[in-house]
């Protein structure tokens, strides 16, 4: 039997900590948690503490991005780990030391050595959003309030895969017609500004009579040829005019809208945001966030303006005590179906399902 010295966690989030004897690592967590007390930290007395060497991301190397796969990968190990009865800090540092991204692997130890200074794990998540979107620290928090965050870092784990799913699907919907699209460009761009200014060299020394159909395309492409210039300016004013309007939050909208006003693409567009958030407002249901709550955060992650402010609108009526169907009924963004689930939902106590 050895000592062991430690640092929980209670359900207030004041930190505990203390020396036991046990005979193993998973004996202490057990006794912890039945306790109510949260394991952060373990060690085996006498032994010295682990250094953790300071994160310097510029000096890490490689990419400074987390992709949506390693986020998934790192929270459905998490979620294993911590069901075996793994501290959250054994958890960080064995995670870190096996990614092969290495901004992601600093960013793990710096994670865990905030917790070691008295953060808890959601607090410490929040610190990086561009890793960590609020709907991800929000089920945490929830998990860690609730004492269940092994169960809510799994149903973490299974949103992620989906929307990695979704978008592997779109893409194969997207990719076809985006391909024959460029192709048909190139085809018709070398047409007329390469092939029949050719053309139309030869018919001119020729000096023949020329069909009326063949001198309207000649001259299109004349015209197109000596705008050429024009036009790509044009473009590139077009592209700049655009990037400014983003950045004001009523050009944003606009430009959202008419996302979603596009034919055959526009309805695509509306289903993937719809199927992600429905996606994210099961997540946080099941996670034991609370309705008012989801409906702010999923409106942050709709990745639309337009439905972003209609969920919040939606909010705004749940909050004076109306429900979310009959809510969501006022606005014609949400398909018939889409509200009927949700009122189905709410009267049978399923919304999440």
């Amino acid at each position: 039997m050895a000592k062991y010295n430690y640092m929980a966690r209670d359900k207030n989030g004041n930190k505990v900590s203390g020396n036991m004897d046990a005979v193993s690592n998973l004996s202490v967590i057990t006794k912890l948690r039945e306790q109510e007390l949260v394991p952060v930290e373990l060690q085996l007395a006498g032994q010295p503490e682990s250094r953790h060497p300071k994160n310097d991301f510029r000096a890490s190397g490689g990419r400074r991005k987390v992709n949506l796969k390693e986020l998934s990968v790192f929270t459905r190990q998490t979620a294993a780990m911590l069901d075996a009865g793994v501290s959250i800090v054994e958890i960080l540092g064995d995670l870190s030391s096996q990614t092969p991204n290495r901004y992601f692997s600093s960013l793990l130890k710096t994670i865990a050595k905030d917790i070691q200074e008295g953060n808890t794990f959601s607090r410490s998540l929040a610190r990086h959003p561009r890793v960590y979107s609020p709907l991800y620290i929000a089920l945490v928090s929830a998990g860690e309030e609730s004492g269940n965050l092994a169960e809510v870092m799994a149903e973490l784990a299974s949103n992620l895969e989906d929307q990695i799913t979704l978008i592997s699907k779109v893409r194969q919907a997207v990719s076809y017609p985006a391909i024959v699209s460029l192709f048909f460009l190139g085809v018709l761009g070398f047409v007329f500004l390469f092939l029949l200014p050719k053309f139309q060299e030869i018919f001119s020394d020729f000096k023949a009579k020329l069909p009326a159909f063949t001198l309207v395309i000649l001259n299109i492409s004349k015209f197109l040829v000596s705008a050429l210039p024009f036009i790509l300016f044009a473009i590139v004013m077009l592209f700049l005019f655009l990037a400014l309007m983003v950045k004001t939050p009523s050009g944003r909208e606009s430009i959202d809208r008419a996302k979603l006003s596009f034919p055959v693409f526009g309805p695509l567009i509306l289903k993937i945001s719809l199927a992600r958030l429905a996606g994210s407002l099961a997540t946080l249901l099941t996670g034991g966030v609370t309705i008012v709550a989801a409906l702010d955060i999923v409106s942050r992650t709709a990745g639309n303006s337009v439905i972003e402010n209609t969920m919040l609108r939606v909010r705004e009526g749940v909050l004076k005590g109306s429900l979310v169907g009959a809510e969501m009924k006022k606005y014609r963004i949400f398909p018939v179906l889409f509200v009927r689930m949700v009122s189905v939902g709410e009267d049978t106590g399923k919304m999440e399902e």
